[in-house]
């Protein structure tokens, strides 16, 4: 069954559920001289069918099921935000910062070098570090997709010991499509001039696995399951943005 087909059997149920509610609360009291309780599997047929012959309820009741299971997600993500504090976003260990320390307006992007969402978002990500120089950066290697991803987030920690050398590297991972096999990664790099030798070097250093690990962990306390996931001061946005959508966050959290 797929996900979706299994949203609107839980939409169905709901209903169901929900008219059954009804009519024990409102018919009973009008009934209550009856003898007989009411038909519960006869009242589920009502539903049944009267689902059957409107379907669009079904979709109706599964997108606000989705909506309410958002809306709880993003309450959760942002009252665990809250509590851990915004600098936990900015720790060197994990974190590629750039851009003022006084910036008014931080965006922190967690990413997974083989997620088409991040892809479809690089455009936007590239022009706003390019064009607004008063917006501190915060790069957060996620890599939750693939074994490539992974080695992808290796190679990108320890491009971070190379000065210059992270942003570059990064934009050109993530502008690629299909696998990245090291030896393509290792290409990448040396075309975005990258001393490799030192790079394969830095890539074994346990401190960057270590550095790996608790990127991750730090995105499972802020319940992030998913790529990319923005943050902009204390706005949380999970899935790809366009260019319009980035800078209108970035005004709105300039105020």
């Amino acid at each position: 069954m797929t996900e979706a087909a299994k949203r609107l059997v839980a939409a169905a149920g709901v209903f169901a559920n929900a008219a059954v509610t009804f009519t024990a609360i409102f018919l009973l009291p009008v009934r209550a001289s009856d003898a007989a309780a009411p038909d519960k599997t006869a009242i589920e047929k009502i539903v049944h069918d009267y689902l059957l012959s409107h379907p669009e309820l079904l979709q109706e009741i599964s997108r606000a099921l989705d909506a309410k299971q958002e809306a709880a997600e993003q309450k959760m993500r942002a009252d665990a935000l809250a509590g851990l504090g915004r600098k936990v976003l900015l720790d060197p260990k994990i974190a590629y910062v750039t851009g003022p320390s006084n910036a008014k307006v931080t965006l922190v992007e967690f990413f997974d070098y083989r997620c088409p969402h991040c892809k479809n978002s690089l455009g936007a990500m590239k022009k706003l570090t390019e064009t607004n120089k008063t917006v501190r950066f915060a790069f957060i290697e996620f890599p939750i997709l693939t074994d490539d991803s992974t080695v992808a987030a290796h190679a990108a920690l320890a491009a971070r010991r190379q000065a210059g050398k992270y942003l570059p590297f990064h934009f050109a991972l993530m502008g690629t499509t299909g696998p990245l096999p090291k030896d393509r990664i290792l290409s990448i790099a040396k075309q975005a001039g990258l001393d490799t030798i030192r790079l394969e070097k830095d890539m074994a250093d346990p401190a960057i696995a270590d550095a790996i690990k608790q990127s991750i962990a730090l995105a499972a306390k802020l319940h992030f399951n998913g790529t990319p996931t923005f943050v902009i001061n204390d706005k949380i946005v999970v899935g790809e943005v366009t260019d319009d959508e980035l800078v209108r966050f970035v005004n709105q959290a300039a105020g």
